[in-house]
């Protein structure tokens, strides 16, 4: 275009190339301010739904020091493909008719590996190897795919692409290995995907600030819903009685507590501190209080499904010692994730929720002969007062962050 064709600025508009780049990050701001996650996501995120209700499921199944390990294991392999994907579209066109295809093949592997989660240290372990495999490589091309229009963000695509492929490689060697074997190398596997986040992970990605935290905190609700499911079908053959409606309402202000500590204000402000970095500090942050703080959030919540459904459907005796310790360490995992994050962004730890925390613990391995219910409800009214107490406390702190400052 000619010089001449260009438009006339305004009378006294004085351009500069400062002014220029200001405006157009505050139209990147408007826009990304605006990107909310998709129906299409939504869709895929419901396949997750299912994957931790069965992870719920195998822990049921087997509540030994084994089943423990094993169920977090499938947990953090289940948290590493959903975490691939929340990368990826958070960087990538997801109304492209490709990148929408590879979505949903991506949620149809996904489907097969959560039917045959509970079988995959047994008879269904290929079943489950194989779908993970598949949901894994999908992510990967997808996500370099969708980078090839920016050499930066290529490159760091290309950098983590070797470790996410390792990773369920090494799924699908330990299921046809088995026994002892199977699970050195799933362990391996997550290890990997740990590794290959902290070190090629390093670069710099195309992080939507509020878009990643909406599919954070979505998860979060999928692991609360799990919470209210095992309540419900814990209930469904007991009497009924004053007992179990006390114990229904006892388990559901355990959820709601856990959703207070989260959503309260928590939510916003890791949203909003993602959104003040950007290049690669935002990359960094976006692991640090996404990837890896939310795994520990998303174990206690599952943890504590398990102590729910135990408690609803044996209020009145003693709660067994798996029950215990699902309830203890549901509370420490919880708090400790959210502790991390904390720390991570302000260097500050919560005093209130370490003391619900260590509340938890010593009526969890104290409180042997009392009934399940009372357990819970010790560990439901700590929480609950410590969450009061820190309301109270950071009462400057919630409105900032409710009002966006």
């Amino acid at each position: 275009m000619s010089e001449s064709a260009s438009p006339t600025p305004p009378v006294g508009y004085k351009a500069s190339p400062a002014s220029e780049v200001e405006v157009l990050l505050e139209q990147i701001e408007e826009i990304e301010e605006e990107r909310r996650t998709s129906y299409l996501e939504l869709f895929f995120d419901l396949v997750f739904v299912f994957a931790i209700t069965q992870i719920a499921a195998l822990l049921l199944s087997d509540l030994s020091a084994g089943g423990f390990a094993r169920s977090l294991l499938m947990l953090a392999l289940v948290w590493w493909a959903w975490s691939g994907y929340a990368w990826t579209t958070t960087a990538i066109d997801v109304d492209s008719l490709l990148n929408r295809a590879g979505i949903l093949a991506g949620a149809a592997a996904a489907f097969f590996m959560a039917f045959a989660l509970p079988g995959a240290f047994g008879d269904d372990t290929l079943w489950f190897a194989f779908s993970y495999f598949a949901v894994r490589t999908i992510q990967v091309g997808l996500l370099t795919l969708g980078m090839r229009d920016d050499a930066t963000y290529l490159r760091s695509a290309l950098r983590l692409a070797p470790f996410f492929l390792l990773s369920p490689t090494l799924v699908v060697g330990g299921a046809w290995a088995g026994g002892d074997a199977r699970l050195v190398l799933w362990g391996l596997a997550v290890a990997i995907d740990v590794v290959g986040a902290i070190t090629a992970g390093g670069g710099e990605f195309r992080v939507s600030a509020a878009h990643f935290a909406e599919r954070h905190a979505l998860f979060v609700i999928i692991a609360l819903g799990e919470s209210l499911i095992a309540i419900g079908i814990g209930a469904a053959d007991a009497h009924r009685d004053a007992t179990l409606a006390a114990t229904i309402l006892v388990a559901f202000l355990g959820v709601a507590a856990l959703w207070w500590a989260y959503f309260d204000f928590v939510a916003g402000a890791v949203e909003q501190a993602l959104g003040r970095r950007t290049g690669r500090d935002r990359g960094h942050v976006a692991r640090d209080l996404f990837t890896f703080a939310h795994f520990p959030l998303i174990a206690g919540i599952v943890l504590f499904a398990v102590a729910a459904k135990k408690v609803v459907a044996h209020s009145g005796d003693p709660l067994s010692g798996p029950g215990r310790f699902a309830l203890g360490a549901a509370i420490v995992s919880l708090m400790l994730g959210l502790a991390a994050g904390r720390f991570r962004l302000i260097r500050k730890l919560s005093p209130e929720r370490f003391a619900a925390a260590a509340v938890a613990v010593v009526a969890t391995l104290l409180l042997t002969d009392v009934s399940a219910l009372a357990v819970l409800g010790i560990v439901v009214a700590a929480l609950a007062v410590a969450l009061a107490v820190e309301a109270v406390r950071l009462r400057e702190v919630r409105a900032a962050v409710r009002g966006g400052s």
